[in-house]
């Protein structure tokens, strides 16, 4: 029971949300944020996807010049600015798949200006403890073999 309601309070969750940084009767910048990519969230918008994918996930957004786009979905986090737009992939808390076990989130740091310092922050939390406990659980091991190894694959 309690899985459905979970499920159904996710899914009320509206698909993205607009943010003013700077104040919502400002010009500045928006913060745009989604899960993954806006378009179809199976197709994963990775760093090493063409500047012209990440400026057609952009235009689907209506994203212009100086505004900031935030996601996730991924896992792994990444930053980088084309032709003025701002990409940031936010990492993960809880599932890295970066080879990195700690949790991990980004901060954003806006200026006056519409301007922001990105920091990509890690936190040491308790994996061997947190690993029993998936064990212990109803879980696959494998989800705790995943936190083990921050995602990387063991052959």
């Amino acid at each position: 029971m309690l899985v459905v309601i979970i499920a159904l309070l996710l899914a009320a969750l509206p698909f993205r949300l607009d943010l003013r940084p700077l104040g919502g009767h400002t010009g500045g910048p928006r913060l745009m944020l989604v899960h993954g990519n806006p378009v179809l969230n199976t197709v994963y918008w990775t760093e090493d996807r063409s500047d012209r994918f990440c400026l057609q996930m952009a235009s689907k957004l209506g994203a212009r010049e100086n505004d900031w786009v935030a996601f996730g979905h991924t896992h792994k986090p990444w930053y980088r600015t084309i032709e003025g737009i701002h990409f940031v992939n936010t990492g993960s808390v809880g599932r890295p798949k970066d080879g990195d076990p700690r949790a991990g989130y980004v901060t954003l740091a806006f200026d006056g200006f519409g301007s922001a310092e990105v920091e990509f922050v890690r936190v040491e939390y308790d994996v061997d403890e947190t690993a029993s406990a998936i064990r212990e659980s109803d879980l696959p091991d494998e989800f705790a073999v995943f936190l083990e190894t921050g995602g990387a694959r063991l052959d």
